[in-house]
């Protein structure tokens, strides 16, 4: 990845931030944008709520406090459609050079759009369409993880198995013109949205990665997902990308699997499904028996510890 040293001119960053639900952390976002040295930014709201709810009336009176800035567009749907669907609602009016996303529990940090449009604007190879940096994990109001291990280049191996380092929707950022070349997001997928976009942007091409913290990811309370309908997303994911993961090597498409059939059996674990932890555990252990009792063990020790709640003797 080669850099050219030019001053950075100035092109617009569109903002999408989809809304839904509470609206706790969404004046903390907004104002994460405002607060940015980056000046040359439209900041897309797309309420996914429906219409005649509480938290449509909550977001409205939110919103109100920041419409007269020009630069900030709030836009409503009909009904609600999901997450993918309001980013593609972003995608559909931006006008800026580069296309972020920002959910609306997530912060960025004052010089994230500056760091991103400059490691762009300076990269000479087109391969290179997006930046992710590193990130500031919380939950409930405490920091519970930093991650800023992360590297430049294609990944299109980790996003299949669904285990790239991305933290959060709200680290990436893309040129726009790739992410229409894309044409958005799967609306199909409730989960494991972000990582179907990086399968497909990954085909051609590459990120750019900035150790630097420059994203907070807010996790609110606990967020259990259901062992069936995970079971079925992954399913789905899947069969997606056969052809994609046929194409790897034979080494990888253990990796992959295994790395599903894990996350299936956190997910039964947590839910105390023993007849669906033992069934996700065997198919992982079929493929790569030490790695799965290497991590089985380590989903039972951290448990013990409390890190993952208690265990029920």
């Amino acid at each position: 990845m080669k850099a050219k040293n030019t001053e950075v001119m100035m092109e617009k960053v569109s903002i999408i931030m989809p809304t839904y639900g509470s609206h706790g952390c969404l004046d903390k976002s907004i104002q994460s944008v405002m607060n940015q040295t980056y000046t040359d930014w439209e900041l897309i709201i797309v309420d996914d709520n429906n219409p005649d709810t509480e938290a449509r009336k909550e977001t409205e009176q939110l919103v109100k406090m920041y419409q007269e800035d020009e630069r900030i567009r709030y836009i409503q749907h009909n009904h609600n459609r999901n997450g993918s669907a309001a980013r593609n609602t972003g995608i559909s009016c931006a006008v800026g050079s580069y296309i972020a996303f920002l959910d609306s529990d997530d912060e960025y940090m004052p010089r994230r759009l500056t760091r991103c449009v400059e490691s762009l604007s300076e990269c000479t190879d087109p391969t290179f369409a997006g930046v992710y940096t590193g990130c500031e994990i919380t939950q409930n109001g405490k920091i519970i993880r930093r991650r800023t291990n992360i590297k430049s280049g294609n990944f299109i191996t980790e996003a299949l198995a669904a285990g790239f380092p991305l933290s959060s929707g709200s680290n990436l950022f893309i040129r726009s013109d790739v992410v229409r070349e894309l044409d958005g997001f799967d609306t199909s997928f409730r989960r494991h949205q972000d990582y179907e976009f990086l399968v497909r942007f990954f085909r051609k091409y590459s990120l750019i990665a900035i150790p630097d913290i420059l994203l907070v990811k807010n996790e609110i309370g606990t967020n259990r997902q259901n062992t069936e309908m995970f079971y079925k997303t992954k399913r789905n994911y899947l069969e997606k990308y056969e052809k994609d993961i046929k194409k790897l090597s034979n080494k990888d498409q253990k990796y992959i699997y295994v790395e599903h059939y894990l996350s299936l059996q956190s997910t039964a674990f947590n839910q105390h499904k023993v007849g669906q932890f033992c069934k996700f555990t065997f198919c992982a252990f079929k493929k790569r028996s030490t790695y799965t009792v290497i991590r089985t063990a380590k989903l039972f020790v951290r448990t013990i510890l409390g890190k993952r709640g208690k265990v029920n003797l």
